[in-house]
C-alpha cells in the first residue's frame, strides 16, 4: 500500500518554521481551521507521520494585538483584502511513523525533521479507525474521538491494571465514565470490578449498569476478618496511647484465637474484645488505661457497630462476587468507617490474589479485578495517613503482577497522594479549571505536554485526554453517554431546587406565595 492514500489526499496546509524529529509548527489553508486535538499527517523521509494539533491560533496581518485605537478598527475592517490577511497556524507533536501503528500496533517514533513547506494532510479516517477501534476482544469501546465522531475510541482492558485516575471537575462525566466502563467491562467482558461508593450513587443505577450481574453491598466486614489496624482505626486510639495500644492488641490476639468456642454462646466479638480487655489490663496492672480501653469499645459499637458482624461472609468470593459489579454503599457511614471498610477490602483482595499467584490458582481470589476508589482526595489524601492510602499505594505498586487494578475518581486532584497518583499509568482527564490542579495532574503524567494542558478547561462535559499505556496513541475523546447506552445516569446533575419547592408547596395546598416578585 503507498503511503500517499495513507497519509491522506486533501491538503489542509504547511509546515512553516524550524521542525524537530517530535515537534512542527504549521500554517493551514485558507477556510481550514481545524480543532486542537486533532489528528495530522505529513510525508516525511520516513513515510507517513502522524501527529496531533495541539495547539492552534487564529490571527490578521493588519489586526494585532498592536492595535490600541478602537476607531481604527472601523476603517480597518472595511478593508476590502481584509479577509487575505486571516491566519491560522498550529503547533503539532508528531507520534509515530502511521504505517507500524496501524499494521502492527507499535509507536515508532520519526528521528528524522519534516522539511518546511510540505503538505499536511487531515489524517483519514481509515487510518484512525485502524488506530483507534479495538479489534480483539481485550479492547472496549469508551467512546468516539472528539474531532472524528465516526471513528470510535476503544481501551486495551489488559493495560488497566496498570492503574487509571478519572479526573474532572464537579459535573465533567468522572461518574458517567466509570458507568461506561462498568457496563462494558462488567456486561460486555464477563469481568470484575468493585465501586466503593461514596455517595450512594451507582447503588442505585446497579442494575442498569450490569443487568443480572451487579450486586450492591452493604459496608459490613466480619470483625474476624479485620486486622489490628483496621481495628484501632475504629477504635480512635490516638497514636501516643501506648498502653491502651497494647492492652487492646492483646485483647485482640486472644479473642481470634478463643472465638467463639471459648465464650458463653451469644458473645458478640465486641463484648469478647471487653472480656479479654480486662484481663489484659489487670495483668498489666493499668486499671486507667484498661477503663479508657473499654471506653474506645464502647465508641466502636455506638459508632460502628453496623458494620462490624460476625455473622457475615468470612470466604471474600462470598463477599466479592467474580464475574461482577460489586458496589459497595458506603453513603451511610462515615469517613473513619468507610477508611476501615474500604481498606479491609484492599488489603483482602491483595493479599488472596498473591495467594492465588503462589498456589497456582490452588486456593485465594480467582480472578483478575478492577477496584474503583471515588472521592480518592477523601480515602487516599495527599496530607494525611489513612489505612486506604496504605493499602492504595501497595496496589499501585504490586497489584499489576497479581491482576489487580486501581481507578481513582477525584474531582480535587492536588488533594490525592502524590506516589499513589503517580503510580496510575493511565489517565482520562475530564474537563479541570483550578490551574493548581492542572499542574498537579501534569507533574503525574508524563505524557500531557504543556499545551494539551492549555485545552483542559475548554473541554466540553463528557470530553476527555484519554493517556497511558491503554491507548495506542493520546486522543481527545468523547465519552459515550451511559443514558443512551445503559439507560441511567449517575452523579454530576444538579437538583432543580426551584422545581422542588414548587412541587412541595403546590402539595402542601400553601397559595400565599406572591408571584409579584418575579416581575
Amino acid at each position: 500500500m503507498s503511503s500517499k492514500p495513507l497519509c491522506g489526499q486533501a491538503r489542509i496546509g504547511w509546515i512553516v518554521g524550524e521542525s524537530t524529529p517530535l515537534r512542527s509548527y504549521v500554517l493551514f489553508d485558507k477556510g481550514h481551521v481545524p480543532r486542537a486535538g486533532s489528528y495530522i499527517t505529513a510525508e516525511g523521509d520516513e513515510g507517513c507521520v502522524l501527529g496531533v494539533l495541539e495547539k492552534v491560533v487564529r490571527g490578521n496581518m493588519i489586526v494585532t494585538e498592536d492595535v490600541t485605537d478602537a476607531s481604527q478598527l472601523g476603517v480597518i475592517t472595511k478593508y476590502k483584502d481584509l479577509d487575505r490577511e486571516h491566519y491560522t497556524r498550529g503547533v503539532v507533536r508528531w507520534l509515530s511513523l502511521a504505517d507500524p501503528l496501524r499494521n502492527q500496533g507499535k509507536v515508532v517514533s520519526p528521528s528524522i525533521p519534516l522539511e518546511p513547506a510540505s503538505p499536511i494532510y487531515q489524517a483519514p479516517s481509515s487510518l484512525l479507525h485502524d488506530i483507534f477501534a479495538g479489534m480483539s476482544k481485550r479492547w472496549v469501546r469508551i467512546g468516539a474521538l472528539a474531532g472524528n465522531p465516526n471513528v470510535e475510541f476503544s481501551i486495551d482492558v489488559n493495560k488497566l491494571t496498570r492503574h487509571l485516575a478519572i479526573l474532572a471537575v464537579t459535573g465533567g462525566g468522572k461518574s458517567n465514565t466509570v458507568n461506561i466502563l462498568a457496563h462494558r467491562i462488567v456486561s460486555g467482558l464477563g469481568g470484575t470490578m468493585v465501586i466503593f461508593d461514596i455517595h450512594g450513587e451507582y447503588a442505585v443505577a446497579a442494575s442498569n449498569l450490569a443487568p443480572g450481574r451487579a450486586v450492591v453491598k452493604q459496608p459490613v466486614v466480619n470483625p474476624l476478618e479485620i486486622n489490628f489496624h483496621e481495628l484501632k482505626r475504629l477504635a480512635r486510639i490516638p497514636d501516643g496511647a501506648h498502653v491502651q495500644e497494647r492492652i487492646l492488641r492483646e485483647a485482640w490476639k486472644a479473642v481470634l484465637q478463643k472465638y467463639p468456642s471459648k465464650y458463653t454462646p451469644g458473645t458478640s466479638f465486641l463484648d469478647a474484645l471487653r472480656i479479654e480487655v480486662r484481663r489484659a489490663g489487670s495483668q498489666m496492672k493499668r486499671q486507667d488505661s484498661m477503663q479508657g480501653t473499654l471506653n474506645r469499645i464502647d465508641d466502636i459499637e455506638d459508632y460502628y457497630g453496623q458494620i462490624l458482624d460476625e455473622r457475615t461472609h468470612r470466604r471474600l468470593t462470598d463477599i466479592i462476587e467474580p464475574g461482577k459489579l460489586n458496589i459497595f454503599d458506603l453513603s451511610g457511614i462515615d469517613e473513619v468507617a468507610a477508611d476501615a471498610v474500604v481498606s479491609h477490602y484492599m488489603r483482602r483482595i491483595l493479599e488472596e490474589r498473591k495467594i492465588h499467584k503462589r498456589t497456582q490458582g490452588a486456593s485465594g481470589y480467582p480472578v483478575p479485578l478492577l477496584v474503583v476508589v471515588e472521592e480518592a482526595h477523601v480515602l487516599i489524601p495527599r496530607d494525611e495517613d489513612t489505612l486506604t492510602k496504605t493499602w492504595a499505594s501497595r496496589i499501585a505498586r504490586e497489584g499489576r503482577k497479581f491482576g489487580v487494578g486501581l481507578v481513582l475518581v477525584s474531582q480535587r486532584p492536588k488533594n490525592v497522594d502524590a506516589d499513589v497518583l503517580s503510580q496510575t499509568n493511565n489517565k482520562i482527564i475530564l474537563k479541570i479549571v483550578e490551574p493548581s490542579d492542572q499542574r498537579y495532574v501534569q507533574a503525574a503524567s508524563e505524557q500531557l505536554s504543556e499545551d494539551l494542558l492549555e485545552l483542559l478547561p475548554a473541554l466540553n462535559p463528557g470530553e476527555a485526554i484519554v493517556i497511558g499505556s491503554m491507548t495506542k496513541l493520546p486522543a481527545m475523546v468523547k465519552i459515550d453517554y451511559c443514558a443512551d447506552i445503559c439507560g441511567v445516569t449517575t452523579g454530576g446533575a444538579d437538583i432543580d431546587v426551584v422545581k422542588e419547592w414548587e412541587k412541595y408547596n403546590s402539595g402542601s395546598g400553601d397559595e400565599d406565595l406572591n408571584p409579584e416578585v418575579f416581575a
